[in-house]
């Protein structure tokens, strides 16, 4: 049997609504002081993160003009094609040796003058550059590392100065620091060499007599990027030895 319909039902409905658009209008005209208040620290809010934001861009921007004119100086003292990366050898190896201790100066000054912008972890990796080519190892690190804590959550950064770091440990002969900092670098989810860089971390642990360590990661990479990073042959050629070696142990008395 059909309902029968409420011909009161919508009326009703809308009487409720008004209602309580009527009450909630007495309610704030009763507490009008409370209301703007509350408005006010709304808006105030909105507004404050908007000042923080453009006081970050407004950093990053001054930050980059800084560097940027910093680089261009100093590829022109080198005589240098503006964005160039292989640098010229000026045919006066101690007029060569001043440009490069004035512009790391120069670097490091960019850096420490805009702390915790991308451009001061730049100016650091400068530094580190020119450091290295000065054959002082250590303070070249500490540049890195100094890269680094100015930018730890930009994956793309740290996963390249970890990277940068664990190179300087395997020159050092460093393997079980040189495997940590690489795998380190591959633990970065946007890092997008991170799965090269597991493997380099495994390389290391295996040179370092950490097999097991080894094994586990490249059969992680196997089984997380079997598509986006198939492991190369000398890997590849690791992987069995390093299984072979397990399935030996595991067969012995």
């Amino acid at each position: 049997m059909a309902e029968k319909s409420n011909p009161h039902g919508a009326s009703e409905v809308l009487g409720d609504i008004g209602s309580s658009f009527e009450r909630a209008a007495e309610w704030v005209a009763a507490h009008a002081l409370l209301v703007s208040i509350v408005v006010g620290a709304v808006l105030a809010a909105g507004g404050g993160w908007e000042l923080l934001r453009s006081r970050a861009e407004k950093r990053e921007t001054e930050a980059s003009n800084a560097l940027d004119e910093t680089q261009r100086a100093y590829l022109e003292a080198l005589g240098a094609d503006p964005g160039a990366i292989d640098l010229p050898e000026l045919a006066n190896p101690e007029a060569g040796k001043r440009i490069r201790e004035e512009y790391l100066e120069k670097f490091r000054a960019v850096a420490q003058a805009h702390p915790g912008t991308l451009p001061a972890a730049l100016a650091w990796l400068e530094a580190a550059d020119l450091l290295q080519t000065q054959g002082d190892a250590d303070a070249s690190l500490e540049s890195l590392r100094k890269g680094l804590a100015e930018q730890p959550e930009n994956p793309r950064i740290a996963g390249l100065v970890h990277q940068r770091i664990a190179s300087f440990y395997e020159d050092r002969g460093q393997l079980a620091e040189a495997a940590a900092e690489h795998e380190a670098a591959g633990e970065l989810p946007g890092f997008p060499l991170r799965y090269s860089a597991l493997a380099d971390a495994a390389r290391c642990h295996a040179e370092a007599g950490q097999p097991d360590r080894a094994l586990a990661l490249l059969e992680r990479i196997e089984n997380e990027a079997k598509e986006a990073y198939p492991l190369p042959a000398e890997m590849r050629s690791l992987l069995r030895e390093l299984r072979a070696s397990q399935a030996a142990g595991s067969a012995s008395p």
